[in-house]
């Protein structure tokens, strides 16, 4: 009896300390995202202004499309920090599994606003090739191909290392990753209209803009519908991916090897930052308390590694039927 009181304590113990670590983690991991999510807009303001102007003085279709994207991008990173700020709050009495859903669902918004920018962009360079052509680039739009190259990529570059651990940096990202793509590009495409004037070659020099627009638009394609994958897999309570699922499964697996349970029933999904492990094992009826606390106490300890807020549920049956 004593031995199993102390085993049952020591679970505790070890709950406790886990419940202690997950909070300060938990705070720890939101002031980061806040924080990469705030120099996300302020960087956005500076470049969708100077995008809007100089696009519109100069009458690019592309530098346009660029400050517009970058605006769009503003309201999204928004978005995504008020959604930070009430997945931190944690469960409430109304939503007592907490709000993670909202993370997985504003990277959706974020991919289909991103899908209809690139739509609409398309359509109006088409018909803007059709109609003759664009202004031939110039000195005004070299400088801001620089400062949309350098900008977009040094942010990507500070905020990478976050984006491995973070859903909403890692969408904000990858839009600033692809925002240095296209300013590389517009770059490179400037540079080639500037050459070519006064060549054989000087009327195409109308079409680089708004071909420019549909390249870039036919690349931002990818990432949008890879946003929106995501965002159904979770919201539908998918399995996760193979990096999150295989790790867990040996987890368990070995767990199991090691209290001989042999059959198991194992279901996961992933939303937002929780990990929903729910797990049924057949044992023999004369188990008891002490040893499925300890079973789920080691489950916890592994699984826990993952760095994700796991939501563990441990289940013990007799009955092979129960949970088939």
């Amino acid at each position: 009896m004593n031995r199993e009181q102390n085993e049952q304590d020591r679970a505790r113990r070890a709950a406790r300390h886990r419940t202690t670590h997950l909070s300060r983690r938990r705070r720890r991991e939101f002031l980061l995202e806040r924080r990469a999510l705030s120099l996300s807009i302020a960087t956005g303001f500076v470049l969708a202004g100077v995008g809007i102007t100089i696009g519109v003085i100069t009458g690019s279709q592309i530098i346009l499309f660029d400050g517009f994207y970058t605006f769009l991008g503003i309201g999204l990173s928004w978005m995504a920090l008020r959604v930070s700020h009430l997945v931190a709050t944690g469960p409430t009495v109304r939503y007592p599994f907490g709000r993670e859903a909202l993370t997985p669902l504003i990277i959706g918004v974020e991919g289909v606003a991103l899908l209809a920018t690139c739509s609409y962009a398309t359509f109006n360079a088409v018909l803007t090739i059709v109609h003759g052509g664009a202004r031939i680039p110039s000195g005004w739009s070299l400088a801001y191909a620089v400062i949309a190259l350098v900008l977009p990529t040094g942010l990507w570059w500070w905020m990478r290392r976050s984006a491995r651990e973070f859903e909403l940096v890692s969408a904000e990202a990858t839009q600033w990753l692809a925002g240095g793509i296209l300013g590389l590009g517009m770059l490179l495409a400037f540079i080639f209209a500037r050459i070519i004037i006064g060549t054989a070659w000087a009327p195409a020099a109308r079409y680089v803009d708004p071909s420019l627009v549909i390249v870039t638009c036919l690349a931002f394609v990818v990432p949008p519908v890879q946003m929106i994958r995501t965002t159904f897999i979770e919201l539908v309570e998918g399995s996760p991916d193979t990096e999150l699922a295989l790790p867990a499964r040996e987890a368990v697996d070995e767990v199991a090897a090691t209290y001989g349970l042999g059959d198991q029933r194992l279901r996961m999904t992933k939303i937002g930052r929780k990990f929903y492990v729910e797990i049924d094992f057949v044992v023999d009826p004369s188990w008891n308390v002490a040893q499925s606390d300890a079973v789920r106490h080691v489950l916890a300890t592994k699984l826990d590694s993952l760095a994700l807020d796991l939501w563990l549920t441990v289940e013990f049956t007799a009955d092979p039927t129960w949970g088939a």
